[in-house]
């Protein structure tokens, strides 16, 4: 039995032991009897929202588990490195060239994305876990400051019943003072991020450790001259972005027109 099998098991084993049926457990922890259902049954991911409302509830220690066993089982060896660095930064700065950043995505989007590769069903639910996983550092006490660059191409890209809730939740992050999106806007000049998404992870000591992501394995980059390069291709790209507030009136613009 996997790690990820084990807590699944476990959260069913947990709630039949306390005699409680899923609209029960559910009313307990705060969570609709579909989604206790959903979890239960693999088909969307046990986030450490739910298990930490489990945990404190029922006195459980379910969220460290996860986090200890579970998460490294969902994440390929190949990006073990880099998820220890974004945990870690300081401060993050996300480029995607045809898709929103995986850490700025819904759940659903980040599923529309999975899905289009290819990778199996089952692989692209334990993708999409692993990636809803990753946002925990979002909503920790100490977050890391964001600065995100998209192309507003990307706002006008996919599928109608799912890109509007993912404008709404970019609007609602944006609107945090740790986190700064700009839009590269349809009309800007060329610039050397057509080269391929990266995300750049800052340390409180000033070093840099950057992430190019591709569609075989990602690359965790340490050298000091190829985070130089790195540097210079955000640059260029913030160079051509709109300010901060006119990029989230477009985006509060693209969402409306999705209505």
């Amino acid at each position: 039995m996997s790690a990820s099998e084990f807590l699944l098991w476990e959260l069913r084993r947990r709630r039949e032991a306390e005699g409680l049926s899923q609209d029960e457990w559910g009313s307990r922890v705060y969570f609709s009897p579909q989604h206790v259902s959903a979890v239960e049954r693999g088909t969307r991911p046990a986030k450490a929202d739910y298990l930490g409302a489990v945990d404190k509830e029922f006195g459980t220690s379910l969220a460290v588990f996860y986090e200890t066993f579970v998460k490294n089982e969902l994440a390929p060896a190949w990006l073990r490195p880099w998820l220890e660095y974004e945990e870690k930064a300081v401060a993050l700065r996300l480029y995607g060239t045809l898709v929103i950043p995986g850490l700025f995505q819904t759940e659903r989007y980040a599923r529309m994305v999975l899905s289009s590769g290819p990778l199996q069903p089952d692989e692209v639910e334990r993708s999409v876990q692993l990636r809803m996983s990753r946002q925990s550092i979002l909503d920790r006490k100490d977050p890391p400051q964001f600065s995100c660059l998209v192309e507003e191409l990307t706002l006008r890209r996919g599928e109608s019943d799912v890109l509007p809730e993912q404008l709404r939740h970019l609007v609602a992050l944006a609107e945090r003072p740790n986190i700064t999106i700009q839009v590269i806007p349809v009309d800007a000049p060329a610039h050397l991020g057509w080269g391929g998404p990266l995300e750049l992870a800052s340390f409180i000591d000033g070093e840099d450790v950057g992430y190019l992501d591709n569609h075989l394995e990602g690359q965790t980059v340490t050298s000091p001259n190829q985070i130089a390069t790195l540097g210079t291709v955000w640059d260029s790209v913030g160079a051509v972005a709109l300010p901060a507030r006119q990029s989230l009136n477009l985006i509060k613009e693209v969402a409306n027109s999705w209505s």
